[in-house]
């Protein structure tokens, strides 16, 4: 008697249970779908991360508080398609290997790059559209992402990041679109968007200011804001529109436009994420520096340069340095706290301003 191969014997199990065999597999490979797919939403839940991964938890608090509360994490982190997304499920996998075998405090670098292709799935009319109202996306801005976007500046290809800020641990206030030196001109600005993706006010600063003469922009002051509306100064009726039509710049009236501009880089900050010698090497090569920080690697300006602030003052006795004085000869000694010069109290002053002190009997002449 031929002896039966082992062989045979499957291949006539399998042909004997055919229909069972199909319909187990069938229900195996059903059951690992539907795990894998409810496995996926669960990881991809910003909450699994946030809630589980105590280092997480200052991101997941500021998305929820941001208006992008409505995006998961992984619609921006990772590349659009099915193979940036296994790159992403793969890298998001090591990291979680790494924070759970690591016996001492996790110190892994948490810097993440958002690809502008990911904002661009949302945000395309920002960049493409003819609509003028979408250039500007914030009070008193002259904002175009087109000429920011699309072609590089002072020698920079800027990104969607270099602007839109990742790093949201540790954000201060004035870093945000709602910068508190803007009020000065702009009381009625909205102070809001300080958490996830916020702007960095500096960082349009460093840009626009930097080895500038006087502290001026770079692209002038109108091509950013006009002539503020409001008059956050009491008691005064002045007009800048007036003013500029007579040919007056912004530096005939401000002094001091900005402070930390022109600051220089030390290359102790380069030793945070360069443990090498040999990579600072390139230190003093603006192009690469830049290409590979703010280009590629979408390093947000703040990281490397100082906080910029943009809060110009007012120059002392300004309007006595044009106007000729029609006050009477005491006015200095009894009006100490004005150093405003009008012929008619109206042409410079609010009409309350006289009547406050003059309609209430506070203002009494003294007899000499």
């Amino acid at each position: 008697m031929d002896k039966i191969s082992l062989i045979d014997v499957i291949k006539h199990r399998i042909s004997k249970y055919k229909l069972p065999i199909i319909i187990g597999l069938i229900v195996l490979l059903s059951i690992t779908l539907v795990i894998s797919v409810k496995m996926l939403e669960i990881t991809e839940n910003p909450a699994f991360c946030g809630k589980n991964c105590h280092i997480m938890r200052p991101y997941y608090d500021s998305w929820r508080s941001s208006s992008h509360t409505t995006v998961i994490c992984v619609e921006c982190h990772y590349e659009p398609g099915v193979i940036g997304h296994i790159k992403g499920k793969i890298n998001g996998l090591m990291q979680f290997y790494s924070y759970e075998t690591t016996v001492e405090e996790y110190n892994g670098n948490l810097y993440a790059k958002v690809m502008d292709k990911n904002c661009l799935v949302c945000h395309q009319d920002r960049i493409f559209s003819t609509n003028v109202a979408l250039n500007v996306p914030f009070p008193g801005v002259n904002f175009s992402h087109k000429n920011h976007l699309l072609k590089p500046n002072r020698g920079i290809q800027l990104t969607c990041t270099s602007c839109h800020s990742m790093l949201v641990i540790g954000m201060k206030e004035h870093q945000s679109v709602s910068d508190p030196s803007c009020g000065q001109c702009h009381p009625t600005i909205e102070q809001n968007d300080k958490g996830h993706i916020v702007v960095t006010t500096s960082t349009c600063f460093t840009c626009h200011f930097r080895d500038v003469p006087e502290n001026n922009s770079i692209s002038g002051c109108p091509s950013c804001h006009g002539p503020p509306k409001e008059m956050p100064r009491n008691y005064t009726n002045f007009n800048h529109t007036s003013h500029l039509s007579r040919g007056a710049d912004c530096q005939t009236c401000h002094t001091n436009i900005t402070t930390g501009a022109n600051d220089i880089v030390a290359k102790d900050k380069c030793n945070s994420c360069h443990y090498k010698p040999e990579r600072l090497e390139k230190y003093d090569d603006f192009n690469f520096v830049h290409t590979n920080h703010v280009t590629n690697n979408k390093i947000a300006c703040y990281n490397c340069h100082s906080d910029v602030q943009h809060a110009p003052k007012i120059k002392e006795n300004l309007c006595a340095n044009c106007h000729k004085s029609d006050h009477p000869a005491d006015w200095l000694t009894t009006h100490k706290s004005q150093v405003l010069i009008g012929k008619v109290c109206s042409d410079c002053h609010q009409p309350k301003f006289c009547s406050d002190c003059h309609a209430t009997g506070k203002a009494i002449k003294t007899a000499k």
